[in-house]
Order: C-alpha cells, then structure tokens, then sequence
C-alpha cells in the first residue's frame, strides 16, 4: 500500500492473488457464482462441501451436453475424491485429470502423475497428464511476445520456465510416460513451447505423444509449421476469441493490429496441417459447446484483408468431438456415435445441420447420455 492508503500495484496472476483469496475465504476463480460457493467459513476443507460444487460443476456440464471432461487444475487429492465420486455411482461425465506443476515442482515430483495413472484408468476417470503454465494472459501484459505490447512497447512480458528448465522438466515427463499439456498464450511462449518439445524429441526420441499446447493466441507464421512437424497438438477455446462474448477492445489494443492476422490462428493451423483440438477453458468463459460452435461459424475478420479464420460444421464438430477424444487418447472408444463406442450422446432441440449457421446458438440440449445412463434431461 502506498502512503496514501491505495495500492502500489497489481497481482495479476492466480499464483499472487490466489494467496489473498485464500485469507479471505473466497475459493479462487469458481467461487465467481458460475457453480456457487462454499458454505463453510474455512473454504474447501470440508471434503463433503468439495464434493457438493463438483456435482454442481457435474450437473452444469450434463445441462450443456458435455460427457467428458479434462479437470485441469488437477492433483492427486482431486482424483481421489473423483474416485470415491465413482464408486458411488455420482459421476456424470469422464474426467481425464492432469497433475498441475509449477516452476518450483521437483522433478522427483513428476511421479506423483505416474501414481495417478496407475490408480485411476477406468473408462470413467483417468489420468496420466501434467500441466505448465508457460506464460500468462494478453489482458493484464503478462503473456510472452516475441516483440513489445502495441500499447507498451518496452514490454514483452515474461516466460514462468527458460527453455533449459521446461526442457528438463517435460524431458522427465516423456520419460515417464506422461502426456504434456502447457498454457502458452503469447507468441514467444508458444515458440519456447515448441522448441522444448522438439529438444525432447531429440533426447527421448520420438513417440506417439500427443502433447499439446492450449490457448495458442497469437502465434508467429513460421511456428504454424511446427505443430504438425512435431506432432504436437492445437487445444484452442472459440469463446476466447476478442468479441465472442461482447465488446474486449482489452485484447485488442494489448495485441495491436500487426498481431491481428495471426491470433486466434484456427484456420491457419489446420492449414499447416495441426491437429485442432477444441474446449471451453471453463470458468473462464462459459462451457456450452453450441455457443462456441456459433463463434466459430461465425466469425468475421477484424480489418479488411486478414486471413479468414472462421469454421466449417464438420471441422468445428470434429474439434469438439472425435478430436478432442484423440486428445486424451480416448479416441478409440469414445467422440464418434459408432457401433462399439462407449454409449455417450446428446440430443439436441434441433438440427444442427438443418439450422443456419448464423442462428446454431439457438440450438440447445434436451437429453444427454452418458455411459448409457440419461443424466441430464429437460
């Protein structure tokens, strides 16, 4: 605080101002009222009120239509509680857990994921994923550019890992086995990302992987390439996009229009051949899958002249569906209505082939199956 009684400055990230959330009670991003908030004074101690918001969270992802999810902010006291949610015949959906890593993880600690895979691999819950952080978000200039914020041009933001640690740490996790997911949302994180990426290939040689970056905003032409190259995957979010959810000039005037023909690359990645991977980066930005397939159907170019980016039916679908499955490697058993494939569906009020695309958000869920069992129907 200054001596005037008003900050000084801002915690921008969750890592800082997650810690006065803490004190005051308030449970981090979802205590926002999208799934409500914990009764008990002491936050999320009591393991009953932990268990209540995710049958909240269980019940909102039914209501949307969605039958698997990836619980990213994951650990091992996570899983078990969504194990003992299992046994008890309360889940409603799939849940792929991930073990969440910071800069400060040891490397002894990437086996906590390898305890997760083993004690969680059933077709409801499975594990076997760790999560990085590379950066942070465009919004409060905490994202990773390659080149000066157009509105601060000294800076660039920062990464959370050097290329030598991430090496090392996601080297240890390819070792291990592990799928690799990492949050890279500026351009210089994204290349960092993929320069790690390659460097473990290098070391452990290459494999069916399946390691994947999300967000990807902004992204430098000559790194489009690369995803397709290596492998890598493009997990993306279309309710990101500046303007989606109404006005964000924020997004704009940090990024500039320079920036502008290479963010939210959806349709320049599939073009170099990435495998696009679509999702809602819930509580971030709602999770109903039909008003994301409305944004990427709809969307239009910011200025004259910029690459057009917007979506096909089938590739948004495919993104939201088969490709999401492959992105878990869940792809076998599950994002295809096919004889043989687990007994997950939704059934829509209309159809979604019939219906103009400029209108698909209209479009809304009435009955969907899960492991063969309705849970949720309107």
């Amino acid at each position: 605080m200054g001596e005037d009684g008003l900050a000084s400055g801002e915690l921008r990230e969750p890592g800082a101002y997650g810690e006065v959330l803490g004190l005051t009670g308030v449970w981090g991003r979802a205590a926002s009222g999208l799934i409500g908030q914990p009764t008990t004074a002491g936050g999320l101690d009591n393991l009953a009120e932990e268990r209540r918001l995710l049958q909240q969270g269980l019940a909102l992802a039914g209501r949307n239509g969605i039958t698997s999810v990836h619980n990213m902010d994951g650990n091992s006291r996570l899983l078990a509680l969504y194990a003992a949610m299992e046994d008890l015949g309360e889940l409603t959906a799939r849940v792929y857990v991930p073990l969440s890593v910071t800069p400060e993880t040891p490397l002894s600690g990437l086996r906590e994921a390898v305890e997760m895979r083993r004690e969680a691999n059933t077709d409801m819950l499975h594990a076997g994923l760790v999560k990085f952080f590379m950066d942070g978000v465009i919004e409060s200039w905490t994202a990773f550019l390659l080149d000066g914020y157009a509105d601060r041009r000294g800076e660039r933001g920062s990464a959370l890992y050097s290329l030598e640690h991430f090496t090392g740490m996601a080297a240890e996790s390819d070792r291990l086995g592990l799928q690799i997911t990492v949050h890279a949302i500026g351009d210089a994180a994204v290349r960092r990302t993929l320069d790690g990426f390659e460097a473990v290939q290098r070391i452990n040689g290459k494999r069916d992987s399946r390691h994947r970056i999300e967000h990807i905003e902004i992204i430098h032409a000559e790194d489009a390439p690369r995803f397709a190259q290596l492998g890598v995957i493009a997990s993306m979010q279309p309710l990101h996009l500046p303007g989606a959810l109404g006005e964000d000039q924020v997004w704009l005037g940090h990024s500039g229009e320079e920036r502008w023909e290479r963010s939210f690359a959806w349709q320049t990645l599939r073009q170099a051949g990435a495998r696009l991977v679509f999702g809602s980066d819930w509580p971030v930005v709602p999770p109903n899958p039909l008003q994301a397939l409305h944004v990427a159907l709809n969307r239009k170019p910011w200025l004259p002249g910029l690459p057009e980016q917007r979506q096909t039916l089938e590739q948004a679908i495919a993104s939201f569906t088969r490709q999401a499955a492959y992105a878990e490697f869940q792809d076998d058993c599950k994002g295809q209505l096919r004889a043989g494939m687990l007994a997950d569906l939704v059934m829509l009020s209309e159809d979604v082939e019939a219906v103009p695309v400029e209108e698909i958000s209209r479009i809304y869920p009435i009955m969907t199956v899960c492991d063969g069992r309705v849970v949720f129907q309107a």
